[in-house]
């Protein structure tokens, strides 16, 4: 099965409808980025630029608009709240968004999002900019390229400080009733986004990054705290299928051709995930605190399980071997049997024994991956 028909077989999987036949949680493609200055008139043209370019572009699915309160889209409220937002002050915070939902009940395939910080915070807070389509835009002709293009755009445009693009749910604005259904699906894929409610992140997300995904967008100021362009291409530099991109303040990392929901049914993660992640995790969140809001209608992210997230893609050590046994992980192990014997082994290699010992009582640790 190729990427876009396990993507297609998956993203039925995830599809809900609610009594009214309305969609209520879609498979949806993102670009979520996080940048500051979002107070200044520069920052708020190149919002509206990027707001009009989406406008351009998909006008024959937008239906919604909020800005200060839901609305139905009409050309003209569009360019009314276009001069809202470029006439607000340095000290207003506005939320905007344009998308296909009809109404706030229900999910949209197609969504462009706002919402900004004012100066006060500029120091210690970050603005959040957001982008959805439909995860089958990336099986049209040219679909992977335009999304690209829109991804590498809109980095530039905000001079993006970090994001990621790829996979999640999107959810109706009135999305109380229906953050179980993202809990549920992000036990059974690790490689799926949990990102409804990017917003509420921004304090715990200006010092540091919310971690691996399909694109990992990382600004010059990560990029520095992880040693430089140089020593991160390095540690990746085995990985054909991790890519990296420039745009102009900071590095895009792909991973594959296409995004992989990775469930969890199939058993280890993927390893290039695994890898770009050990190589971002210095500047990843610690205080995760809780990617949901309390919800009556069902068990939803907190902050133990969130933070078991977060660490999703992290390698735990691999379970002790007898000697024997094939080597499980290449990488360094030890032996409690005997002073000084770590040693490097490849995978499938038999693991030693010791003439002292009988093989089933030699036992071989994990110890740390090659130097």
């Amino acid at each position: 099965m190729n990427a876009m028909s396990r993507l297609a077989l998956q993203a039925q999987q995830i599809a809900h409808t609610n009594r009214d036949g309305r969609p209520v949680v879609r498979l949806g493609l993102i670009v979520t980025l996080f940048y500051r200055d979002g107070h200044t008139q520069q920052s708020k043209q190149r919002i509206d630029e990027c707001f009009m370019r989406f406008y351009e572009e998909f006008r024959p699915h937008l239906r919604g608009q909020f800005f200060k309160r839901a609305r139905s889209f009409s050309p003209a409220g569009f360019t009314r709240c276009r001069k809202q937002v470029l006439d607000s002050g340095p000290e207003e915070v506005f939320q905007w968004s344009i998308d296909s939902a009809i109404t706030a009940n229900e999910a949209a395939d197609y969504r462009m999002s706002v919402m900004n910080t004012p100066e006060r915070q500029n120091d210690n807070d970050c603005s959040c900019l957001k982008m959805v389509l439909p995860w089958a835009y990336l099986a049209e002709p040219e679909g992977l390229r335009r999304y690209e293009e829109w991804l590498q755009y809109l980095c530039s445009q905000v001079g993006a400080e970090h994001g990621y693009g790829g996979l999640a749910c999107t959810l109706p604005m009135q999305l109380d009733a229906w953050t179980p259904y993202e809990f549920h699906y992000a036990q059974l894929y690790r490689g799926l986004m949990v990102d409804t409610q990017p917003q509420f992140n921004t304090l715990r997300l200006f010092d540091h990054i919310k971690g691996v995904s399909w694109q990992t967008i990382l600004g010059q100021r990560f990029i520095k705290r992880l040693g430089g362009s140089d020593i991160l291409r390095s540690q990746l530099s085995d990985r054909s299928d991790v890519t990296f991109r420039a745009y102009t303040s900071g590095l895009i990392i792909r991973i594959g051709t296409y995004p992989d929901l990775a469930p969890k049914k199939d058993g280890a993660a993927p390893e290039s995930y695994i890898r770009v992640n050990k190589a971002i995790r210095p500047v990843r969140v610690v205080e995760t605190g809780s990617l949901h809001c309390y919800s009556p209608d069902g068990v939803v992210f907190n902050k133990e399980n969130s933070a078991r997230w977060y660490a999703r893609f992290d390698q735990r050590a691999p379970a002790r071997l007898k000697a024997g046994q094939p080597c499980s992980v290449s990488g360094y192990w030890f032996s409690s049997a005997r002073v000084n014997s770590r040693q490097l082994f490849e995978k499938g290699d038999a693991m030693p024994e010791f003439s002292h010992l009988a093989p089933s009582a030699t036992h071989w640790f994990w110890a740390g991956e090659v130097d």
